[in-house]
């Protein structure tokens, strides 16, 4: 998902260049920017999950024993990830079909360009961190059970 980020950066730096030397941006550049740099947001937090990079308030998770951290896991995961994150799922999904059926444009830009496909990744975004989450779910389980970390 990182390979997002090249056409992300040419395509700014381009627009960048553009407003400079004609005194206005590509007509393109607000979709453009807000569909890449979204997917490239959502399509990321799989991956900061798996590294462990999400908000904690450390100051006192880090100081609890691996058994603790796993309980705690273990409970708000069943508790509120995977149930707000099915939800989110399922409306999502729901939203993206609309949005194919529909041929929807967006409606705040001047090319009134397709959304479709940006509101696919959504769905796609979430499955992929609901499955990043069975894996973290599966480590702490491990970790509640012997006491460490696998």
């Amino acid at each position: 998902m990182a390979w997002i980020i090249i056409p992300l950066i040419v395509g700014m730096v381009f627009s960048t260049i553009v407003r400079f030397a004609l005194g206005h941006s590509p007509l393109w550049t607000y979709d453009f920017a807000y569909m890449l740099g979204g997917s490239f947001f959502m399509l990321g937090a799989a991956y900061t999950l798996r590294l462990r990079y999400h908000v904690r308030i450390d100051m006192l998770y880090g100081r609890w024993p691996p058994r603790m951290k796993a309980a705690i896991d273990v409970f708000f995961g069943l508790l509120f990830f995977f149930p707000i994150l099915i939800w989110l799922w399922l409306h999502s999904i729901e939203h993206a079909m609309f949005s194919w059926q529909i041929k929807e444009r967006a409606v705040e830009s001047v090319l009134r360009s397709i959304v479709y496909p940006f509101k696919t990744v959504i769905p796609v975004a979430i499955l992929l961190l609901l499955l990043q989450g069975v894996a973290e779910f599966l480590r702490s389980l491990f970790a509640l059970v012997r006491g460490r970390e696998p």
